[in-house]
């Protein structure tokens, strides 16, 4: 039997970011990361995920008109804590791998924080869940874990 445990497939020491940085930074860490979700902490606990969706569903339609120089000076003025979304469902490294894919359906996010003790230790991202089906069904070898 595959080894289906969150801890197996989930991605290790996730990107994060405090709630006062700004969306500029937000958005540089997002692309540098090449991941779809930050998870934004505070005081060493998940308060809320970032991504780059929820950045420009909140600034104003008139940055989307604005040149790149604009839009980043735009995007200093935003905090992280005024855009990002709250309570993002929280999975550990035990949560059967079923439960944590009806928690990821439900949520609409990319993925979901991985935290013990309530420190955040990783992100399950959809990609790693495709993947650990996948190797249920003999698609994947296990070496194959997507960064995100």
């Amino acid at each position: 039997m595959p080894d289906l445990s969150i801890r197996t497939w989930m991605t290790a020491a996730p990107p994060a970011i405090g709630p006062k940085e700004s969306l500029k930074h937000a958005l540089a860490l997002l692309r540098t990361a090449k991941v779809s979700e930050l998870l934004v902490v505070d005081d060493g606990r998940v308060v809320g995920m970032l991504s780059e969706r929820d950045i420009w569903e909140h600034c104003p339609t008139s940055a989307l008109l604005l040149d790149d120089t604009q839009a980043e000076e735009l995007l200093e003025q935003f905090r992280v804590g005024g855009v990002m979304a709250l309570h993002p469902p929280l999975i550990t490294p035990d949560t059967p791998m079923a439960e944590a894919a009806e928690l990821l359906a439900q949520s609409g996010r990319a993925g979901l924080p991985v935290v013990e003790d309530g420190i955040p230790v990783g992100f399950l991202s959809q990609a790693n869940l495709l993947c650990a089906v996948a190797q249920l069904f003999g698609f994947a070898p296990p070496s194959e874990k997507p960064q995100e």
